[in-house]
C-alpha cells in the first residue's frame, strides 16, 4: 500500500515513521510512504501561498503546485484525501475501507487553507474532529497509524486490537496491572479469581457501562445480545440503588 503525502513539512512525519505499528508496517513492506513538497513544484520556492482574494486575513496555499503533484502521480495517486473541518468525520469504518486501497494521496493544508479549486481533484474530505489544527499533517498521521494497525504482523498480539474501543462496537473495558494496590486503590478482586468466564462477563459489563455513561450513541448503533441486555438491566438497577 502506497501513501503519497503532500506537505510543506515532511520532517513532522519522520520521527513517527520510526516507531510502533507504523514502523513495523513499513519494515514488512505493507506500507510505503512518499513525500511531495509543494515548494518543489512551485514556480519558485516561495510561491506556495498567497493572500486570498476579497481582502480576507491569512494566507492560502496555491492550487498550482498541489495540482502539479497530483498530476505527476498519474494512476498512483489513488484516493485523494483532503483533511478539512467540513469533511466527513473520520471513523473506524472509513479506516477499514481505506486500508483496502492500493494508493492514497493526502493533501496537508496549512495556514488559512487550500485554494478551493483543488477540490475538483479531491475524492474525499475528512475531518478528525471539531477543532482547529495548524495543518493537515496530524490528521494524515492519524490516518497512517490507524491503517498500519490493521496490517498483518504490525501488532505484537494480533488479537489485542479486537477488543479496542470502537472496533468492538462499544468502548473497551478498563485494564489493570501490577501493583495490586496503589495508594489505596485496589485491582477488582474478580480479575484475580482465575475464573475466565466471570472475568469475561465482568469485562463486557464494564464495557457496556462505560459506553452508556460516556458514549451512549455507540450503544444505540451496536448489535446487542440477550446477555448484553441482561447486563444493561443490572447496570441500570445498580445505578438506581446508588
Amino acid at each position: 500500500m502506497n501513501f503519497n503525502i503532500i506537505t510543506l513539512f515532511p520532517e513532522i512525519f519522520k520521527p513517527y515513521l520510526n516507531v510502533g505499528p507504523l514502523r513495523k508496517a513499513i519494515e514488512l513492506k505493507h506500507i510505503e510512504v512518499n513525500f511531495y513538497n509543494p515548494r518543489d513544484f512551485a514556480d519558485s520556492p516561495k510561491e506556495v501561498d498567497d493572500y486570498p482574494f476579497g481582502g480576507f486575513p491569512g494566507m492560502i496555499l496555491k492550487v498550482e503546485p498541489i495540482y502539479r503533484i497530483i498530476a505527476s502521480l498519474h494512476h498512483e495517486k489513488g484516493v485523494v484525501i483532503l483533511p478539512t473541518p467540513q469533511g466527513k468525520k473520520l471513523d473506524q469504518k472509513i479506516i477499514e475501507s481505506l486500508s483496502l486501497e492500493s494508493n492514497i494521496t493526502i493533501i496537508c493544508g496549512r495556514y488559512k487553507g487550500v485554494d478551493e479549486r483543488i477540490l475538483k481533484y479531491v475524492d474525499l474530505e475528512l475531518s478528525c474532529g471539531d477543532y482547529i489544527l495548524s495543518g493537515g499533517e496530524i490528521p494524515a498521521l492519524i490516518i497512517l497509524d490507524a491503517i498500519a494497525r490493521l496490517k498483518d504482523g504490525t501488532l505484537g498480539d494480533k488479537d489485542s486490537c479486537l477488543t479496542d474501543s470502537i472496533i468492538s462496537s462499544i468502548l473497551d473495558a478498563p485494564y489493570y496491572t501490577r501493583p495490586r494496590e496503589f495508594l489505596g486503590d485496589v485491582v477488582p478482586e474478580i480479575l484475580l479469581s482465575g475464573d475466565h468466564a466471570k472475568v469475561a462477563r465482568w469485562a463486557r459489563k464494564e464495557s457496556l457501562k462505560r459506553s452508556i455513561l460516556r458514549r451512549p450513541d455507540l450503544i444505540y448503533g451496536s448489535i446487542l445480545t440477550d446477555e448484553d441486555l441482561e447486563l444493561i438491566k443490572e447496570i441500570e438497577e445498580e445505578a438506581k440503588n446508588g
